[in-house]
């Protein structure tokens, strides 16, 4: 339980903050304000399990809207190859089943969407909403962190190659699915010549939990990148 000084609210306080965040924010110190956000999140919120469901369930979707959005990206790359093929037989046969893979994953985004936007009304209203949102402004957010393109390259995705497709989003309906590669990244999988198998995309994308305390360095690291997009 929360000690009582963390439990009162300092209306004069807080409207002060405020202030002096929409200043910083306009003066481009967006990093010194997040840390500043940072702060308050660990002094003032009054129910961490709470914060960090929440965010291990927005980081997660977010992650499956991206390796929906990049499966898709890989299947449509594949039908434009198979339709330059002089293979009757491979477009008879392959580009059919594809066409029906894409519409699933269409219902499935749709479906993930409307998952992620009950999530984000779900978090409280505080400074860790009000970081997480400040940054989502951007839909290129992602590329703001050191940390993400680093860990995006550790794990064998674009960022570690002159590609560079992370900062080519695949599809600009999908926004809400831009960001750094999974295991359902087309050129990857390109890259690579063969599918992943389900043990090696788990070691393409290591597990994190925020529910589980201690954090581990990695669920440390991933709460601070994709919450306040801090290294």
């Amino acid at each position: 339980m929360k000690s009582l000084v963390k439990q009162i609210r300092f209306p004069e306080l807080e409207g002060i903050l405020e202030f002096v965040q929409d200043a910083a924010e306009r003066s481009g110190r967006w990093v010194n304000w997040q840390i500043i956000r940072g702060k308050r999140h660990i002094f003032w919120e009054t129910d961490r399990d709470l914060i960090s469901r929440w965010a291990q369930s927005i980081i997660e979707t977010e992650e499956r809207l991206r390796e929906t959005t990049q499966h898709e990206k890989f299947l449509k790359d594949c039908i434009q190859k198979f339709q330059a093929s002089s293979d009757e037989a491979t477009k008879t046969i392959l580009i059919p089943d594809m066409i029906e893979d894409i519409i699933s994953l269409d219902h499935e985004y749709t479906r993930l969407e409307r998952t992620y936007d009950t999530i984000l009304a779900g978090c409280p209203v505080g400074p860790i909403k009000s970081g997480y949102m400040w940054i989502r402004r951007e839909p290129q957010w992602y590329l703001r962190s050191g940390w993400l393109r680093d860990d995006c390259a550790r794990r064998g995705g674009c960022c570690g190659r002159e590609c560079k497709c992370c900062e080519k989003p695949p599809d600009p309906t999908r926004k809400k699915g831009w960001g750094h590669c999974t295991a359902q990244c087309a050129c990857c999988n390109t890259e690579r010549g063969f599918r992943l198998s389900e043990r090696d995309r788990r070691l393409l994308q290591p597990d994190f939990d925020l529910t589980i305390y201690p954090w581990s360095d990695y669920s440390r690291e991933m709460f601070r990148a994709y919450i306040w997009s801090l290294e």
